[in-house]
């Protein structure tokens, strides 16, 4: 039992590291925005970079025959985890900046959480105590708090909310997905790879149609290869490798650090100010990812 509760505890960690992480995709993709590279450009770069880091370490740890042997329906939904889930998230989330702003953006889509637990409830009956519950409703008014003052310079656009919650859903069809995957102890590093390659096909072919497409400049390559490999490569395998010892409700309330640590980055390195029901926010949502850590329920 005792190790069991370690397991879990170092898989906590794991998923924390990923959020903290996926913290700097703001201030990267910020940077990389600014030397007029279009956005599905961009993510396409970001991506292709995330699945050839993973390369080496896919050939370097799988024989030949593990490798190009992967069963047909297993990779199927891995390249459908990564086109519908993990790069539908990505440009829903920027569609949803783009019209409300990025406050009220996060808050709708780092709504997941709940979503995940909606499907847990429905699909495997778990009971929800209060301390549960009061994680989750803590946690939202932590990320409300948190993006409350760029929220009140933007209107509730449809287009807007309705991209957010896209995004939301697809992010948790993501975190379900994997879940599910990592049952199966498939080596992240593969699956990393896979998720990568798709959403630069889908961002790749939308560049193309948009005839954005374009070599980046040679000054935004450090920023490129920072925001591919340490804010979305990485990130995605230790939420991956978290994922085959802790259950999906628990890894998304947990990743909710990375707003925090986006606003943190803001105020470092872009200069920006925060507010002290910002701070309060952040207050608020670090407590639950604490609890949540030690939380045995979930």
């Amino acid at each position: 039992m005792q190790n069991n509760h370690k397991s879990v505890l170092q898989a906590g960690l794991l998923v924390s590291l990923s959020g903290i992480l996926y913290g700097f995709l703001g201030f990267l993709g910020t940077k990389v925005l600014q030397e007029n590279v279009d956005i599905s450009n961009m993510l396409f770069w970001r991506f292709f970079i995330a699945g050839c880091w993973m390369l080496p370490f896919v050939i370097r740890k799988c024989s030949t025959e593990k490798l190009f042997n992967i069963d047909k329906h297993n990779l199927i939904f891995l390249l459908s985890l990564g086109a519908i889930g993990y790069a539908g998230s990505s440009g829903f989330y920027f569609i949803a900046s783009e019209h409300t702003g990025t406050g009220l953006a996060m808050v709708i889509f780092f709504s997941y959480p709940i979503l995940i637990a909606l499907y847990s409830w429905l699909t495997q009956r778990n009971s929800f105590n209060m301390k549960t519950f009061l994680i989750l409703i803590s946690m939202m008014v932590g990320l409300i708090l948190l993006g409350k003052k760029d929220a009140s310079n933007n209107s509730f656009n449809f287009i807007g909310i309705a991209g957010g919650t896209a995004a939301a859903l697809s992010y948790a069809l993501y975190i379900i997905g994997s879940k599910k995957f990592s049952s199966k102890n498939a080596d992240s590093n593969v699956v990393s790879m896979i998720v990568s390659f798709a959403c630069a096909i889908i961002y790749l072919m939308l560049s193309l149609v948009k005839g954005t497409y374009s070599f980046p400049p040679m000054n935004s390559w450090i920023t490129l290869l920072a925001l591919g490999i340490f804010a979305t490569a990485i990130p995605i395998q230790l939420m991956l490798e978290g994922l085959k010892r802790i259950s999906s409700m628990r890894a998304s309330i947990i990743s909710v650090l990375e707003p925090i640590v986006t606003v943190l980055v803001g105020v470092m390195l872009l200069e920006e100010t925060i507010s002290y029901l910002q701070m309060l926010g952040v207050i608020i949502i670090l407590g639950s990812a604490i609890i949540v850590q030690f939380q045995k329920e979930l």
